[in-house]
């Protein structure tokens, strides 16, 4: 598997459906593969994907069950570069079929793993939703690509989700991708906000809703920029990983 990045949503629970009916139109719309959302307020959502492996479930939110549980998904980004470089390396899934209706060229990648919580988000009566590639392939395709970094920009811009983060299972700190409305850290490579709010997500997220306001800390202690001395190490790990040069990942 080698270092996981995972992309992570934390969506207040009022806009669950709108998140899952955005979510629902990135996914390569398999009929075969299908799988019944049900919110808590009765409503539902039909997902092109499997839960489990398994198609034609109906599925009610939050999830319950053993640890893992997830829906299996194929999302479908416009190409860029890497992602034009991770196509041509694939064998193409049966049935798939790459001509979309408005003419335009788009990469599927999956399997992508989506799970969510209601126990783990950072603020109040949130959710949390997680994207995790199923390979190493498709995890460096979330670091590197401009296209996937802005389609989940996007999709966190356009339905309310209170932060959008770009973790990884290295355990270090998040690149802040958008957060309460506003992008941070969306070009790739680009400049580069992270935030470290473990065992401390009140403080660190009111520290960070400052900095939004044009009231940065001074000192900020949950905020990590290019003049805090734990930035230059993450940098260059991203950097290595990434194999784009550690400058252009701090921006000017």
């Amino acid at each position: 598997m080698g270092i996981d990045f995972d992309y992570e949503f934390h969506v207040h629970r009022r806009d669950a459906r709108r998140f899952l009916t955005a979510v629902a139109e990135l996914c390569h719309p398999q009929k075969s593969r299908w799988t019944n959302v049900v919110l808590p307020d009765g409503t539902s959502v039909r997902l092109p994907g499997t839960h489990g492996f398994t198609s034609g479930k109906t599925v009610e939110l939050p999830l319950a069950g053993p640890s893992g549980q997830s829906f299996d998904l194929s999302l479908c980004f416009p190409v860029d570069e890497p992602l034009r470089a991770y196509r041509d390396e694939q064998t193409d899934p049966a049935g798939v079929d790459r001509t979309w209706p408005d003419g335009s060229s788009r990469v599927v990648v999956g399997y992508i793993y989506l799970s969510m919580s209601d126990t783990f988000a950072i603020l109040p009566d949130h959710w949390r939703f997680g994207f995790m590639p199923a390979v190493n392939s498709q995890s460096r395709l979330f670091l590197m690509s401009p296209s996937i970094r802005e389609t989940f920009a996007t999709l966190a811009l356009s339905t309310g989700a209170s932060l959008c983060l770009l973790d990884s299972e290295l355990g270090g700190p998040e690149i802040i991708v958008t957060a309460l409305g506003q992008r941070v850290s969306t070009r790739v490579p680009g400049p580069c906000l992270l935030w470290n709010p473990r065992g401390h997500t009140t403080e660190a997220f009111e520290e960070l809703s400052s900095w939004l306001a044009g009231q940065p800390p001074d000192p900020p202690k949950w905020i990590i920029g290019p003049e805090h001395p734990q930035f230059p190490a993450v940098i260059d790990s991203l950097a290595g990983y990434a194999r784009v040069a550690p400058h252009l990942w701090i921006g000017p």
